[in-house]
């Protein structure tokens, strides 16, 4: 039974640590400080501390470290409370269309080295070539269209986590093929969960991490999984993709080229990523005094039917604000143009619900635009109770590969976020863990790195 995965499987299971290009390196380095800061800023928020409770009860060996304690849990428990927390905020990387990469990869890299004693190149190598290979997977099966066929894209975290864990553990050829195939197996998430506003969307990000881990340690056990997982009767492209692969696309450049930077954004702006360029837009308008809060009569925005799908409801919040803040252009857009910033402090559920900003979202006109064919792609229309107007159009905000962050713009995001944890421990060595980061590539296992968190 052969499948276009196999071709993929061959490449992760061979790459060496010194073929991997220095600046893919340093790139997911800069995944490993984007990651943990999320982690830290998500660390006691709504849901980790149900998840964490869980993963006790479902532990039944001390193998890999909570971040942020000395806490020990089975691996795939440990990675599950781990991506819960990085996830939490949805400030973690996005890759688009795509997936959320780092909030499950790192967690899974981080406990498969505790397991295995791998060293830190060996953990930036193993996140390098899993991103590779969902990256590949993700652009044949959307080739040709859009969307999961309304399942959640973190689908992807599933190969990407497993292949991760496969190289760390030193698993065989043939046996990182079963770990991927049983991987593919425990497919999971719809976006009702993003339309719905619910914890499922932190949670869905743990089960990614779990199942990856979970499925690398069934492997390593002798038992088997599906063999044609891209191109089955019933595999990924069939079940998945929303039109025909482009096969061709799974091997251009394998090998020389480690796909993932050219599609990632680091976010700088704690909110769904579709949302990220209309933010920094009002909020430069705002800033320039072009836009006037206080003499705004009407607003009215366009946006990309991608963009409609995930945050485009009415703003209503319910038990779990801060996540309809998160997906709403509404709430994004008051934000921005009444308090003129977007930090994690407006994305709490006392910021989410505050009243004059659930009242000035609901007068907001939305419609949806075909014409807008990039993901965040739209455009504010404001007028002044003067008459006067503002067009605004929008499109990649700061953090795309389009219009990249800088390593000063993620330093100062790590710097934020252990802030918002109100952690003092971490508030006061966020130079010493931004440098075990940076050191993670000469360092001969995580071990320092996981200390320097729980300290």
């Amino acid at each position: 039974m052969t499948d276009p995965i196999d071709r993929l499987i061959d490449h992760a299971a061979r790459v060496r640590v010194s073929d991997i290009p220095a600046a893919t390196v340093a790139f997911q380095r800069c995944r490993v400080l984007d990651n943990l800061g999320c982690l830290a800023a998500g660390h006691d928020q709504a849901g980790t501390a149900a998840a964490l409770t869980l993963a006790r009860r479902w532990s039944g060996a001390a193998e890999a470290t909570v971040i942020g304690s000395a806490e020990r849990l089975a691996a795939p428990q440990a990675a599950f409370v781990n991506a819960v927390r990085a996830r939490a905020l949805d400030f973690c990387d996005v890759l688009s269309p795509g997936w959320h990469p780092s909030s499950s990869d790192v967690p899974v890299a981080l406990a498969a080295a505790e397991l295995s004693g791998a060293s830190g190149a060996d953990v930036l190598a193993a996140l390098a070539v899993g991103q590779d290979v969902g990256q590949r997977i993700n652009r044949a099966a959307q080739a040709n269209g859009f969307f999961y066929r309304g399942f959640d894209s973190n689908i992807l975290g599933l190969f990407s986590g497993a292949v991760i864990a496969g190289r760390l553990l030193g698993l065989s050829r043939d046996a990182l093929g079963h770990a991927i195939g049983l991987a593919f197996d425990f497919g999971i998430g719809t976006f009702q969960h993003y339309q719905d506003k619910a914890l499922a969307v932190r949670i869905s990000q743990g089960l990614v991490a779990r199942h990856a881990l979970e499925a690398v340690l069934m492997a390593a056990a002798g038992i088997s999984g599906p063999r044609r997982v891209l191109a089955g009767e019933t595999g990924f492209f069939r079940l998945y993709a929303p039109a025909e692969a482009e096969l061709a696309v799974l091997d251009e450049g394998l090998g020389q080229r480690f796909l993932g930077e050219e599609a990632t954004c680091f976010k700088l702006y704690p909110s769904c990523g579709v949302t990220l360029a209309l933010t920094e837009t009002l909020l430069d308008a705002r800033r320039g005094g072009d836009l006037r809060p206080a003499d705004i009569a009407e607003v009215a925005i366009r946006i990309s039917p991608t963009m409609r799908v995930i945050c485009g409801g009415a703003y209503a919040p319910t038990t779990t604000p801060e996540i309809d803040a998160q997906f709403s252009v509404r709430y994004v857009a008051a934000n921005a143009m009444l308090r003129g910033r977007s930090t994690l402090a407006e994305f709490t559920a006392a910021a989410a619900t505050a009243p004059d900003v659930i009242a000035f979202a609901g007068r907001m006109a939305i419609a949806e635009e075909p014409a807008f064919t990039h993901f965040d792609q739209c455009e504010a229309t404001i007028r002044h109770s003067d008459g006067s107007q503002l067009v605004l159009p929008a499109q990649f905000g700061r953090g795309w590969p389009q219009n990249p962050a800088s390593s000063d713009d993620l330093a100062a995001k790590f710097r934020q976020c252990v802030v918002f944890s109100g952690r003092e421990t971490w508030i006061g060595r966020a130079d010493r863990l931004i440098a075990a980061i940076d050191g993670l590539a000469e360092a001969p296992g995580v071990g320092a790195l996981v200390e320097a968190f729980a300290a």
